[in-house]
């Protein structure tokens, strides 16, 4: 029961007896007092009208004239005159009137005045004797109205007690309020703090209560930052700071098996020319001084492009890989190419260094050795032409479906205005083997041929029809939940997240399905929701009320900001592939896995592995804590 509802309670408890009180002691004083005086008006009337009768006593006819008179111009229950014998002379009687109080009230307060008696002589001798009993009506009446303005009065007051301890009780349990939504918002995995209020005892509950908030902040900050050191000793490298080979050509196959925008873009592999002599020329601190210069172009980069990655493959070899990339592979290779030869030059070291600089567009699905043989072959020819030291290689397979920006517009505006799409289906599977839900890329129907997301994403990022496309993924999902009544997991694209109107649409969308709202899975690029956190924080708190679960994908390369949205209330995150490649064999990396576990689980998020290729994977991530895991080698149940 309320405070409030408890005040009530009170008011009226403590009225109702106060009332009761007050009820007795002023009825028994009005009742005492009524009594006095009708009996004092029995007495004076009977007294009055003796005297009168004493003067007419010889004539019966005026004595009856006298008698009718006052009983008429009174309001008497009876008048009578008897003899001295005690027989009657004559009576006048009133029959009974509905007095103006309720006939419980009177049973309840009687009121039981005596007659007035008075003696009617004759000269010296008794006439009769008069008796006169006036009626209580009015005094029933006058004692019921009191009654009830005195329960008016009371009822009045018991109204402005209660509303004024309403307002006093809400005024001092207003902080309360804020307590109950802090711990139901970590009980949603949100861990927020609350102003301090000015109530003695619950500004000492706000202050356990963001003691506790704080501390978990805290211990989430701690563990992150140790995470992120004992991933940067075992993947960076040591000079330069970036992603030694093998992790950076785990990102990099981890890529081209994803199914979104990310899956295409460029790569690029810059070669420190003639390493071993200039070594020779300027000293092993010289030679270091102009490698960390490069890395730290790279790391520049990297900065501005979040979702970029930049390695070193080995003593003179440095890579960046742009995925989902909007420019062409030959400006951005110029581009980057101009940057590492500005980084060399504002060394002031004399002499001129090559840099010969090889590039290719990723092609999504495509094998990673692939990818590199066509770089490679790209910087080979770098290296022999000392005119051009930027050098591409082509795709080895066809061309894609349209070449230019207009003609990928009209393909994707009209698959999209006639729903020429459907998802796709990747089972996600909890450590049982059991079905948590299934990912749902989408696939367009361009030109006779179902293109999957890793193609048509980065165009239709390119144009700006991504928050389009994510609306109609949206729409399809929630048709094929309520269908299937099935859970499904689809992407949300950085470029939906900053769209108002996108948002606004996805709301009305999930209102109007609140079941099939309950049962899909919203996803973010970790990249994506970091860059812009304003509005994915604005997301979440608008679709969790609707019961939909929301969580990162690709996550692990910025775990350490994973603190950062701890009053977000997501219900999962999924490691990036990169992580899980080979899993069984690395225990650098199931150290990392480990801790990563750890952390989600003290927070209440569910923890799946992307890109499972192997058994030999799937068995040993429930061991290091993975909650689900999914992949070419986790069949649908």
């Amino acid at each position: 029961m309320s405070l409030l509802k408890q005040l009530w309670i009170a008011v009226a408890v403590i009225m109702v007896l106060a009332f009761g009180g007050s009820f007795v002691v002023s009825t028994l004083s009005a009742q005492n007092y009524l009594n006095q005086q009708l009996y004092l008006k029995n007495l004076d009337n009977a007294n009055s009208l003796a005297l009168s009768m004493s003067q007419v006593a010889d004539d019966p006819v005026m004595v009856e004239l006298l008698l009718s008179a006052q009983f008429d111009s009174g309001h008497y229950q009876f008048i009578r005159l008897t003899d001295p014998n005690g027989a009657l002379i004559v009576e006048r009687r009133n029959p009974p009137i509905k007095a103006g109080a309720p006939p419980w009230f009177q049973r309840l307060v009687p009121l039981q005045a005596p007659p007035g008696v008075a003696q009617v002589q004759a000269g010296w001798l008794q006439f009769g004797t008069l008796t006169l009993q006036s009626h209580s009506k009015f005094a029933y009446e006058a004692l019921w109205q009191g009654t009830l303005r005195l329960l008016l009065w009371f009822a009045a007051g018991a109204a402005i007690v209660g509303f004024i301890g309403s307002l006093a009780i809400k005024s001092l349990t207003r902080p309360l309020g804020d307590v109950v939504a802090q711990a139901q918002a970590i009980g949603e995995r949100r861990f927020i703090s609350i102003p301090l209020p000015r109530t003695q005892e619950l500004r000492r509950v706000v202050n356990a209560m963001n003691g506790l908030a704080n501390r978990i902040k805290t211990m989430l900050a701690e563990e992150t930052a140790r995470l992120e050191i004992l991933r940067r000793q075992n993947e960076h490298d040591p000079l330069t700071g970036l992603l030694q080979r093998e992790p950076f050509l785990r990102r990099a196959e981890a890529l081209l098996g994803r199914d979104d925008a990310s899956a295409a873009g460029v790569l690029i592999i810059a070669r420190f020319a003639h390493l071993a002599e200039t070594n020779q020329q300027l000293g092993r601190p010289l030679t270091d001084q102009l490698l960390r210069r490069l890395g730290e172009k790279l790391s520049q980069l990297t900065t501005v492009h979040p979702d970029w990655l930049a390695g070193r493959l080995n003593g003179s070899d440095f890579a960046l890989l742009a995925p989902g990339k909007a420019d062409t592979t030959l400006d951005l290779a110029r581009q980057v190419a101009g940057e590492l030869h500005l980084a060399v030059d504002d060394a002031n070291i004399g002499g001129e260094r090559r840099l010969p600089l090889g590039a290719t567009a990723l092609d999504p699905g495509e094998s990673l050795s692939q990818l590199l043989a066509r770089v490679d072959s790209a910087l080979v020819a770098a290296e022999n032409d000392v005119i051009e030291s930027v050098q591409v290689a082509n795709k080895y397979d066809a061309a894609p479906p349209f070449s230019d920006l207009d003609a990928w517009r009209a393909a994707l505006s009209g698959a999209l205005a006639a729903d020429a799409l459907k998802l796709a289906e990747y089972a996600v599977v909890d450590r049982n083997g059991d079905l948590l839900h299934l990912e749902a890329p989408v696939r367009l129907l361009i030109g006779g041929e179902w293109l999957p997301a890793g193609v048509i994403m980065c165009w239709a990022a390119r144009l700006g029809l991504m928050p389009r496309l994510d609306g109609k993924v949206a729409a399809r999902a929630l048709e094929e939940i309520g269908r299937r009544d099935q859970d499904l997991g689809i992407n949300i694209s950085a470029e939906s997240l900053c769209d108002q109107h996108f948002q606004a649409a996805l709301l009305e969308m999930l209102r109007r399905k609140p079941e099939a709202a309950a049962r899909l899975w919203l996803e973010i690029p970790e990249a994506g929701a970091f860059r812009h956190l304003k509005e994915f924080r604005a997301l979440c708190l608008a679709v969790k009320p609707l019961g939909v679960k929301v969580g990162l994908e690709h996550v692990g390369h910025q775990f350490s900001r994973i603190g950062d949205l701890h009053d977000l209330g997501l219900d999962y995150i999924k490691i990036d592939a990169s992580f899980i490649r080979d899993i069984d064999t690395h225990p650098g990396r199931q150290a990392f896995l480990r801790g990563v576990c750890m952390i989600a689980h003290s927070i209440g998020l569910t923890t799946i592995a992307e890109g499972v290729r192997q058994p030999a994977e799937a068995e040993i991530l429930p061991h290091l804590g993975l909650d689900g895991m999914t992949g070419p080698a986790i069949n649908q149940p």
